[in-house]
């Protein structure tokens, strides 16, 4: 495990091998390989040493009974891609390194009650390029996957302080695993989503609104169409985050797919609809007091604001 800038606070052993050196052993025996042999060397050298990260944050297990086929079928696709991905893994790696001591310094100029040593490590994951989650013990973690960045060229200077700020948000207001937690509704994901592109653009400027999203579809949305969006999400409002019955409600809006979830909306149109109600938000509350809801009172603001915006 590499210990970024503002690291895991967990003391780990000193010989403990970097992510970037991890890979290398693996991937050197399991190129070629049968998946069967791949799957059991990715076992050993990338789960194995962190199992409670894989179990916990990558994985889910606890709330996603499909976990054992979703892993299955995800790295299976993800050692396809490895061939054109491993010679840049190293220097994705230090990369990563590079904008986590820069924007760690930035964001406490935002938070100054910020961690100066977040719980940070990087790993490899073909599901997520970078999340926040909570270990076993309870303990709130930032986790980013060096090689979904590197496949998906992402701009780290806007991807680490959104990361950065929902690690931020787990521990100060208890909205973990980026709004993703059981037993709440899709208002949680929608506001976290959406607090933390908001704050990810304060400190990174200059920057549009596809970019800031990730994606450049989503910046092209008319600022027209947000009452509406705002009313057909209130129809899907009170689904679970977590709904084994329904989990197209959170697809709807949250998920990257090849195939589009709404005819004419992008898919992940949630994280754009969500950057507008913190928008909204903020002409009648300050940052400081947004960031302090608890989840919530988090809740009863995002359905207030919906309804106001969907009356525009």
């Amino acid at each position: 495990m590499l210990l970024l800038a503002g690291s895991i606070q967990t003391v780990r052993a000193a010989h403990e091998p970097s992510i970037a050196t991890s890979f290398e052993a693996f991937w050197q025996a399991a190129q070629g390989q049968p998946f069967a042999q791949q799957e059991k060397l990715w076992d050993s050298e990338i789960e194995g040493p962190h199992r409670d990260l894989y179990a916990s944050v990558v994985w889910e297990t606890q709330h996603r009974p499909d976990w054992p086929m979703r892993r299955q079928h995800q790295l299976q696709a993800r050692f396809a891609e490895y061939p054109k991905l491993a010679a840049g893994i190293p220097g994705e790696v230090r990369a990563l390194q590079t904008a986590l001591a820069a924007q760690t310094v930035r964001f406490r100029t935002l938070f100054p009650d910020a961690n100066t040593h977040p719980p940070v490590q990087t790993i490899l994951a073909p599901n997520f390029d970078a999340k926040s989650g909570v270990l076993a013990d309870g303990s709130p973690v930032l986790v980013f996957a060096a090689d979904s960045l590197l496949l998906e060229q992402a701009n780290l200077d806007i991807v680490v302080p959104h990361e950065l700020f929902h690690l931020y948000h787990a521990q100060h207001a208890g909205i973990r695993n980026d709004g993703v937690m059981p037993g709440v509704a899709l208002t949680a994901p929608l506001f976290e989503e959406g607090l933390a592109t908001y704050v990810s653009g304060q400190l990174s400027s200059g920057h549009r609104d596809g970019e800031l999203l990730l994606q450049d579809d989503l910046g092209d949305i008319p600022a027209n169409r947000l009452p509406a969006i705002a009313t057909r999400f209130l129809v899907d409002a009170r689904y679970k985050a977590i709904d084994e019955e329904h989990p197209e409600a959170f697809k709807r809006w949250f998920n990257a797919a090849a195939k589009p979830y709404q005819q004419d909306l992008p898919n992940r149109s949630g994280y754009w609809l969500g950057l507008q109600l913190i928008r909204h938000l903020r002409e009648t509350y300050t940052l400081a007091q947004i960031v302090a809801w608890t989840p919530t009172q988090a809740d009863a603001h995002v359905m207030t604001a919906l309804q106001q915006i969907s009356r525009r």
